[in-house]
């Protein structure tokens, strides 16, 4: 069935720039632009796509506004503007989500709790984030705060609850920065444990509200599958998880590979990748919070050999220095797994010149309806 998104707002949102097209017609859009970035390098397969898109965000998040009848309203900023979209159902969100958010809007009239005004520096709710996971069940609320005190807030829980019996936590943060709207730093749990478990390629995740975890689980677990399918793991290589995060592409692997050697820079996602890997009971993996080229660079002074690398870097793709870092170590295998095929082509530019061939490359539609597209590439050292 060919699906089309048919969002009345979609223009204004500007959140989905394929909604004009219907689903087919967008993964050749993808596949194209995979074309045009990646295939001089070697053929691209198919991309894979989404068998139902919609829905398929566990993270959603929204802001809220006092309308001039006084009643509130949530929605999301118009792309490249400050200006709120009024939304009552975005598709891409869960039922959940977008009943939560409804309800909230009711709750925040009741309870005489007021939206921030980034503009004027009043109000008190700055914007509220839904995470879920799509195959524990549990769902976390976080509202986020311009100020600590939380009038009533043990009563608005309660009253949260009530009407959404299904979530399981409840957690407020503070950010006291004028500029910044979502998460803050300061977290106090006002109901359940403050996080969220999800299982991913059969392995258990905890989900914190700073936690970075893919957005779209069935399409991330496609993608993973098919990253550690690329690698050819048999249990005796050493592997490279740069990149860590939370440890999801480690962990994932681990079960394959004889050793991982974990990496990120982020401190508090290497606190949760340990939490991740005692929560499966793994022991053949290790996590550093370290620049990663310093730490590939530590690991060729151990004389630690590294025969598989995963990469998968933010937007902005990988450091130069990291790459030559790579290089240097001789890495036989490398999987790069890219949310920007741009900067992914550059980076595969980079290791060609030093000896790298790409041997494949996997699209895989991780965010139907927008423009972006994902890819994994398999490459070797000729």
């Amino acid at each position: 069935m060919d699906y089309n998104l048919n969002c009345s707002i979609a223009k204004k949102c500007n959140s989905c720039q394929l909604n004009n097209l219907s689903y087919n017609e967008q993964l050749k859009y993808k596949q194209n632009k995979c074309y045009k970035f990646l295939g001089s390098f070697c053929r691209v397969d198919n991309i894979i796509g989404m068998d139902t898109p919609f829905a398929y965000r566990n993270k959603a998040q929204a802001v809220f506004k006092r309308e001039r009848d006084k009643t509130i309203s949530w929605g999301l900023y118009k792309s490249t503007t400050n200006s709120i979209v009024k939304v009552r159902e975005c598709k891409l969100h869960t039922k959940h989500s977008n009943e939560i958010f409804n309800s909230l809007c009711a709750l925040f009239k009741s309870f005489k709790i007021t939206p921030y005004d980034p503009f004027k520096g009043t109000g008190f709710i700055k914007s509220v984030v839904i995470r879920e996971g799509f195959s524990s069940g549990e769902v976390m609320v976080i509202l986020n705060g311009a100020d600590p005190v939380f009038p009533a807030k043990k009563t608005f829980v309660s009253a949260l609850i009530k009407k959404h019996p299904y979530i399981t936590t409840v957690v407020t943060t503070v950010n006291k920065d004028s500029r910044k709207l979502f998460i803050g730093k300061t977290q106090d749990v006002l109901y359940g444990d403050g996080y969220i478990k999800d299982v991913l390629c059969g392995k258990t995740f905890i989900i914190s509200p700073q936690s970075f975890y893919q957005i779209n689980p069935v399409q991330t677990e496609k993608l993973y599958q098919k990253a550690i399918e690329l690698a050819k793991l048999d249990g005796t290589q050493t592997v490279l998880d740069s990149y860590c995060g939370v440890g999801t592409i480690g962990i994932c692997a681990s079960d394959k590979a004889k050793k991982v050697y974990s990496v990120e820079s982020v401190k508090d996602a290497i606190i949760d990748a340990k939490k991740n890997a005692k929560l499966n009971s793994i022991k053949n993996i290790e996590f550093v919070c370290a620049d990663a080229k310093d730490y590939i660079a530590s690991l060729k002074e151990e004389k630690v050999n590294i025969d598989v690398a995963f990469v998968d870097p933010p937007r902005a793709g990988c450091s130069k220095e990291f790459l030559e870092s790579v290089i240097d170590m001789e890495i036989k295998t490398i999987v790069y797994v890219s949310c920007n095929i741009e900067t992914q082509s550059r980076d595969l530019r980079l290791l060609k010149k030093h000896g790298y061939k790409v041997e494949k490359i996997q699209p895989v539609d991780m965010f139907p309806h927008t423009n972006h597209v994902e890819s994994v590439a398999l490459l070797k050292k000729i």
